[in-house]
């Protein structure tokens, strides 16, 4: 990213702090206590795992030579930073050295922990399109409502509010002491979240400051020097923090109350 750009970056950032700031101090994070807080917030945070990789696909179609025949499409930093995370997404290394997809191993994570998973399983199957989702009995109305507001940003937006979106407002939004409680439950649970602790520090580790570097990039050049598109890239990325701020309050709305967290 030029230093050009870096203005805009910092801009944008400026104007979504007060969304980032409720996201990273969200009272859900000191919540969660227990194996079944844990469970609780799986359930709901599945539908994040599973719509994230259509908003990368999205942005892999607009940005990327997908359509026949070939052609050399925009940016190839922007290319690269596409294709690479789609690679890490769709088939990243699993714990014993194999290939699975994020999504594949969070499922995996929600049945070691002792999840159901065979209706959202169901309702993933047998999704056949943005607006033609699969059978919601059952599922919880936080994360529904998550998959209804990220596909209606993946049918409406143009390709610098997905940008913007998909780097300010997927990435680096859950912080060091969820990690930190997350590894002490492991610890006394040996066996119940290792797959769960697992993902979230290949998460960690395949967004890293390279992606973050490039994915400002990415937004950089697709905002360009249009101030409209960088107000409307806020809108979106603000929009984005509030929807996951509802899945956070529905997860907490759905916690088995505990004393200690009275």
């Amino acid at each position: 990213m030029t230093n050009s750009n870096q203005p805009s970056i910092d801009r944008l950032l400026a104007d979504v702090a007060p969304q980032r700031e409720r996201l990273l101090a969200h009272p859900l994070y000191k919540s969660i206590q227990t194996l079944e807080h844990v469970q609780v917030f799986m359930a709901h945070h599945a539908f994040a795992v599973w719509d994230f990789m259509s908003l990368v696909k999205a942005l892999q179609v607009q940005l990327t030579g997908m359509h026949l025949p070939w052609k050399p499409v925009g940016d190839p930093e922007v290319r690269y930073l596409i294709n690479e995370i789609v690679l890490g997404e769709e088939s990243d290394e699993d714990p014993a050295g194999g290939r699975i997809s994020h999504f594949e191993l969070y499922i995996r994570a929600m049945k070691e922990a002792g999840v159901e998973t065979e209706a959202f399983e169901q309702y993933v199957r047998a999704s056949e399109g943005l607006g033609d989702l699969g059978p919601s009995e059952g599922l919880p109305p936080g994360g529904l409502g998550f998959n209804q507001n990220t596909f209606g940003l993946i049918q409406r937006a143009e390709v610098h509010e997905l940008a913007a979106v998909f780097t300010l407002g997927r990435e680096d939004l859950i912080p060091d002491m969820f990690l930190r409680m997350v590894d002490t439950l492991d610890r006394a649970m040996p066996g119940r979240l290792s797959t769960f602790k697992y993902y979230l520090e290949r998460h960690i580790e395949v967004d890293g400051e390279h992606h973050k570097h490039l994915a400002y990039r990415m937004t950089a050049l697709a905002c360009g020097n249009d101030e409209r598109r960088w107000q409307e890239a806020a809108v979106a990325v603000a929009d984005a923090m509030e929807a996951r701020i509802a899945l956070w309050d529905a997860v907490m709305a759905a916690l088995p109350a505990q004393e200690s967290l009275t």
